[in-house]
């Protein structure tokens, strides 16, 4: 079984074409911008929209642990080490106010829904793009998944941190036609220090892509304020990225997408900084390219 959050289709910034991208759960990092925060963990992660709860308290009469309870003020409390993940407060949400992210799914279910589209990938120059979360924290599943879309001719991504042995790369590569590689800082402490991230185990994993299959990888630099948003950082990381025989740079505006997730998972949304627009980035855009490499502003 493999533990899956989502499956998008028509998805078109997930590498070239239009493509299906399939979110895989569980990651090693634990960026505060995370736009997909119910990943990062491999157990379900319940997810409550306050504004469509009602005060029913059918959840908390149906949950058999007692995880959930509402207190004199009429907030909502979930106990995720009570949890069984028995999702009965969901089936019996009138107002769907309660929402698990993570479900065990057979490669064959998942296969379905991916070749739903294959004309449009065939057509577009698109395939499938597996996701997260970080896809080789389950590295068996991720590998099943590449061989079945090999099998059907698929085009293969696969948007990564870097955050893995060698080894385990190694041995997925013969299925990736397409990584979307992440690198977001150059300093290792500082990398550390905001995400739990290994810097010098990512760039050796990048260097050893690029020394391999450099037209294979698209490296996308999350631009972050209060993180990475400095000048000098941005052009020195572009110069090492080039230095290092990066061939495609992706540079991706902060934004505020996850910040809801956290909400409703009862999590702190921890970053205040405001939006980047894309003309935000047009300097190191220009930088990049007279660098020459590849460069564009968004996935």
């Amino acid at each position: 079984m493999i533990k899956v959050t989502n499956i998008e289709r028509f998805a078109t910034h997930d590498g070239p074409g239009i493509r299906t991208a399939v979110f895989l759960k569980g990651c090693p990092l634990y960026c505060p911008w995370c736009a997909n925060p119910e990943t990062q963990t491999l157990h379900p992660e319940l997810l409550y929209t306050k504004r469509k709860c009602t005060g029913c308290h059918m959840c908390e009469n149906n949950c058999p642990s007692k995880a959930i309870h509402f207190d004199q003020q009429g907030v909502f409390h979930y106990d995720r080490t009570l949890c069984t993940n028995c999702r009965e407060c969901e089936r019996n949400c009138l107002y769907d106010a309660i929402e698990f992210q993570g479900n065990d799914m057979e490669l064959a279910a998942i296969m379905k829904e991916v070749l739903k589209d294959k004309d449009y990938y065939d057509n577009s120059g698109g395939g499938i793009t597996i996701s997260g979360g970080e896809p080789f924290v389950q590295l068996d599943g991720l590998i099943s998944i590449l061989e079945a879309s090999k099998e059907k001719g698929l085009d293969t991504a696969v948007e990564t941190t870097g955050n893995y042995s060698l080894e385990s790369l190694k041995r997925a590569e013969p299925y990736i036609d397409h990584y979307l590689y992440d690198f977001k800082h150059l300093d290792d402490q500082v990398l550390k220090e905001f995400t739990g991230g290994n810097g010098p185990l990512i760039k050796a994993n990048l260097n050893y892509l690029l020394e391999h299959n450099a037209q294979k990888v698209f490296v996308r630099m999350p631009i972050i304020p209060g993180f990475n948003y400095e000048e000098e950082l941005i052009k020195n990381t572009l110069d090492y990225l080039k230095q290092l025989g990066a061939e495609r740079v992706n540079l991706l505006p902060y934004h505020t997408l996850g910040k809801e997730k956290y909400e409703r998972m009862g999590k702190t949304y921890e970053l205040s900084g405001t939006m980047l627009r894309e003309e935000d980035l047009e300097e190191f855009h220009q930088y990049a390219l007279g660098l020459g490499l590849e460069s564009k502003i968004g996935g």
